[in-house]
């Protein structure tokens, strides 16, 4: 049985979609734990409605934990052999679960490819190639190391670097969670949850396979407002981040899983700068932002290691900007990346 975890927040305009995704699937030996974590909309009463029509349906309600928390109760709840989860305005393929859970024989992890949803298009989202991957041995070893980075050639699509990170789109196997009690650590504290949970996950699996066909759709919202998208205390929540990772790794004594935390430490001038951007505020204290990130000694510790060989032209110019301390030119990129990609 797979457990199928939906945590539910405000998600009224998608909600039927989804759960209309998974009670549909191919594969109907499913239990559907839906966590209402204190939604204000119609999601509690859809949710009712939908309990109504398919008793393999569970529904946690609780007051607003974030989504953490309400995976963290899913995943308490949950009996299936394997679990999965689901957020609340995505959708799965209906064949799905038939496909991963097929895949899964002697496997700890199963995950897949996605199409991402836009208002006006979708766009398919391959992880590794368009054929199927078994990892073990030190195939194993080098997935762990890619979660928490791309290295050597993979250097050339950096852009890429969370694209294995996310819980979704995967077949976790449950007893493994719950013997080592793994669970989500609170977004406002480490600023995006999914990487976290899975460093935990992998340093315990011996084997995981890789479907490449997209099974999940993750919508993406482009009508949302930038300057809402913005996150204030990111730089702070992702020192944490690195910092508990750094913390996890040190016992394995690992160094090739070291060097890539110190890349994936390089990379995240990308997601700052943007996020930096999206603040309403002056070209002139965006730059001074930019400015004064790029001088934290950890950053430079962590810049001047990247090797800039692997990078095609146009990410070489922005991390030789980064690795050799020229602010100016990578806040001018950015607002380049940022143009292209948002207006």
């Amino acid at each position: 049985m797979i457990s199928v975890i939906i945590p539910v927040y405000n998600s009224e305009d998608y909600l039927e979609k989804c759960l209309d995704s998974v009670i549909g699937q191919t594969y109907q030996d499913l239990e559907i734990i839906c966590v209402d974590d204190g939604s204000k909309d119609a999601s509690a009463d859809i949710l009712n409605q939908y309990r109504q029509k398919d008793s393999r349906i569970i529904i946690c309600q609780q007051s607003n934990q974030g989504l953490s928390g309400a995976r963290n109760t899913g995943m308490a709840k949950a009996m299936g052999e394997w679990c999965m989860f689901v957020d609340s305005d995505d959708e799965l393929e209906l064949d799905c679960c038939e496909k991963a859970i097929a895949c899964g024989k002697d496997m700890d992890l199963v995950f897949f490819s996605y199409i991402r949803e836009f208002p006006t298009k979708s766009l398919s989202k391959q992880i590794f190639s368009d054929q199927d991957i078994k990892f073990d041995g030190e195939r194993m070893h080098s997935l762990f190391q890619r979660l928490i980075s791309p290295m050597g050639e993979d250097l050339a699509h950096p852009e890429k670097i969370d694209s294995l990170s996310t819980a979704w789109g995967k077949l976790y196997k449950t007893d493994i969670i719950k013997k080592h009690h793994i669970q989500f650590v609170d977004t406002k504290e480490i600023g995006t949850e999914d990487l976290l949970f899975n460093v935990y996950y992998f340093t315990y699996i011996k084997s995981a396979y890789y479907l490449a066909q997209c099974l999940y759709h993750y919508r993406k919202l482009e009508n949302a407002s930038l300057s809402s998208a913005n996150k204030p205390r990111l730089i702070e929540q992702w020192e944490t981040l690195f910092e508990k990772i750094g913390t996890w790794l040190t016992p394995l004594k690992d160094q090739t899983l070291v060097d890539a935390l110190d890349t994936r430490k390089a990379i995240c001038i990308i997601g700052v700068g943007l996020n930096i951007l999206f603040a309403k505020d002056s070209s002139r204290n965006h730059y001074k932002k930019i400015k004064a990130f790029m001088q934290k000694e950890w950053y430079r510790r962590a810049v001047s290691r990247m090797p800039l060989k692997y990078f095609p032209l146009h990410w070489k110019t922005f991390f030789a900007c980064a690795k050799y301390n020229f602010p100016l030119g990578v806040y001018l990129l950015l607002v380049t990346i940022y143009k292209l990609i948002y207006r």
